[in-house]
């Protein structure tokens, strides 16, 4: 099939499509059928859940970032010591290229903050990857604009819904990021917005929708409030109540429909959406799962260090990953919490989708990365 890149692993393979955009599990005979012949990992007794490499990386390219927001859950500002240089970051890439990965997410800090961010970028793209972007937008022009083709999306963070009124209108504070959807979009560029999801903007996420339909943007993407940079100062003021993590599953899939736009989810919301029982089938059918931290997704930082996912703190580095994929200790207990899980996840129906719900939070709230998400509808009846 024209475009499309694969990835052999135990139970069959892994196709990746950038148009439409999607990775698909596929069985050893399907693979079979596309004319792939026996491989080395097709032996029935060693057919494993562990992918031979994450799917998709979130790399940051630098910590630094001029707009100090107080929720950066990379706690961005100044530059990382020992940012890893255009050959190092070269190196990197060749790895993950080398491994199978099929995506990168580039960011930071603010990626375009970066003098040779978009020599980074094309190389990724030469290697065989597709580099995705997010960014705050205030610095997107004319220009940069037209540089950004080299990304298979652009998602430009929209948190303050209350403002968007009048930044359609080219004032307030998120003026910036308007235009820069904009200027994006006259660029023939696919635009997404990412918004950080807090008991401040809950009520108002219709605005969000209503702006994303209003510009044909391909879709949104709620992101959880992390424990994490400088989120963790008023963490427990800005985090959704009890009650708001039981209705966002409701009201995004109303306000979806609604307004014609998709919806997605990051994948520590898993739980709020298992509250309301959906179908176990179609939520695997679908790639519905919780967290997906040391499997699916890697977190690099701009010094090389990474962990399972950005939202959790590493000290291994990047260029030993072949080696550490499958042994390093922090990604297998990550990976073994559902066989470790307490009450009352072990009994829970949902455990093997949800896998207990996101560590950052257990670790910062709970006190203790192996405890149940204690912000789970279940745990807060």
């Amino acid at each position: 099939m024209p475009g499309m890149k694969y990835r052999l692993e135990s139970f069959g393979g892994v196709l990746a499509l950038e148009e439409p955009p999607m990775l698909v599990h596929v069985d050893q005979d399907f693979m079979r059928s596309l004319g792939h012949s026996e491989s080395p990992l097709w032996v029935d007794d060693a057919t494993t859940a562990l992918l031979s490499a994450p799917l998709e990386v979130h790399f940051s390219v630098t910590n630094a970032c001029s707009q100090n927001c107080g929720h950066c859950y990379m706690d961005s500002g100044e530059r990382d010591t020992g940012e890893m240089s255009a050959d190092d970051f070269r190196r990197a890439v060749d790895l993950l290229a080398g491994m199978g990965v099929f995506h990168m997410a580039l960011g930071g800090g603010e990626a375009l903050e970066r003098p040779d961010f978009f020599d980074l970028a094309s190389y990724v793209r030469e290697r065989g990857m597709v580099p995705n972007l997010t960014t705050n937008g205030h610095l997107i022009t004319r220009e940069i604009a037209e540089q950004c083709r080299v990304f298979g999306q652009v998602n430009v963070s929209i948190d303050d819904s209350e403002a968007l009124a009048e930044a359609a209108q080219g004032t307030g504070p998120l003026a910036d990021r308007v235009m820069a959807v904009d200027l994006l979009l006259a660029a023939g560029i696919k635009v997404g917005i990412n918004c950080v999801v807090s008991r401040v903007n809950f009520d108002r996420l219709t605005s969000v929708f209503g702006f994303a339909a209003g510009r044909g943007l391909t879709d949104v993407e709620f992101l959880r409030l992390k424990p994490t940079g400088r989120a963790t100062a008023d963490y427990f003021e800005r985090r959704l109540t009890p009650a708001q993590n039981r209705e966002f599953y409701p009201m995004i899939r109303d306000l979806s429909r609604k307004y014609g736009v998709a919806a997605k989810i990051d994948c520590s919301f898993v739980p709020m959406f298992c509250w309301h029982k959906p179908d176990k089938a179609l939520m695997e059918q679908f790639s519905v799962y919780g967290c997906e931290a040391a499997n699916v997704l890697l977190g690099v930082r701009s010094d090389g260090r990474f962990a399972g996912c950005s939202f959790l703190k590493g000290e291994e580095s990047i260029f030993d990953l072949p080696r550490l994929w499958s042994g390093s200790e922090q990604l297998t207990r990550l990976r073994a919490w559902p066989k470790r899980a307490p009450e009352p996840c072990i009994s829970c129906d949902y455990l093997e989708i949800c896998k207990g719900g996101c560590r950052a939070v257990s670790g910062f709230v709970a006190g203790d990365f192996d405890a149940p998400d204690p912000e789970c509808p279940f745990l807060n009846i």
